[in-house]
């Protein structure tokens, strides 16, 4: 059996992945150690890319990949961003800043990221993200 049949994930993670799938909004799960464990279709529509052809990437290939930055073009430190408030500081977070999409455009963006806990663990973090209207092209 290979690593994917034999690693069981968290109840919370795959139910929340149900929930995202039919959402119109884009969205993003992490599990604990930040590595994206799924997005939807609208948020592979922003991204330029779905997730079946990226699977999961780590949370410093998610930042290589869609190179998080600030107004002024300066990268925004992994964690500064929502998803990793989420998850390391157990606590909502919302942040507007910039992305650059699979296809080379440049994005501003609202996340706004929950964690994901039961029992008192945390088991991982949802985001959801809109496009900014106001972001140059």
């Amino acid at each position: 059996m290979g690593e994917a049949a034999t690693q069981q994930r968290p109840v919370e993670l795959i139910l929340a992945r149900g929930l995202i799938q039919h959402l119109s909004t884009p969205a993003m799960l992490v599990d604990i150690a930040s590595t994206i464990f799924y997005y939807n279709d609208p948020a592979a529509e922003l991204l330029g890319v779905r997730y079946e052809e990226t699977g999961p990437m780590s949370a410093d290939e998610r930042c290589q990949r869609f190179e998080p930055i600030d107004d002024l073009g300066r990268p925004i430190p992994r964690r500064e961003l929502p998803m990793e408030i989420a998850l390391n500081e157990e606590r909502p977070a919302h942040r507007s800043f910039r992305i650059r999409t699979a296809g080379g455009a440049v994005r501003r963006i609202s996340t706004s990221a929950v964690p994901i806990a039961s029992a008192g663990a945390v088991r991982g973090a949802l985001a959801i993200f809109w496009p900014e209207d106001d972001a140059p092209a």
